[in-house]
């Protein structure tokens, strides 16, 4: 565990990523399971997947400057 600040964000911000990772794995999964039976669904978990990614990207970003 870091005990400053820099360190600190770096630890939230690593977690932010386990996230968001974990979120895309469910989506993939949730995909799966639909198996294109409903078209509306599909896309909303495919938008929901490409916003978890863009979002962690974000992060990731902000990580690399710390």
């Amino acid at each position: 565990m870091a005990s400053n600040r820099r360190g600190k964000l770096k630890e939230h911000f690593c977690g932010i990523h386990s996230n968001l990772d974990w979120v895309t794995y469910h989506c993939q999964l949730s995909l799966e399971l639909i198996q294109g039976d409903n078209p509306k669904l599909s896309k909303g978990i495919k938008a929901l997947g490409e916003s978890a990614k863009a979002l962690d990207e974000l992060a990731q970003r902000i990580y690399a400057t710390l």
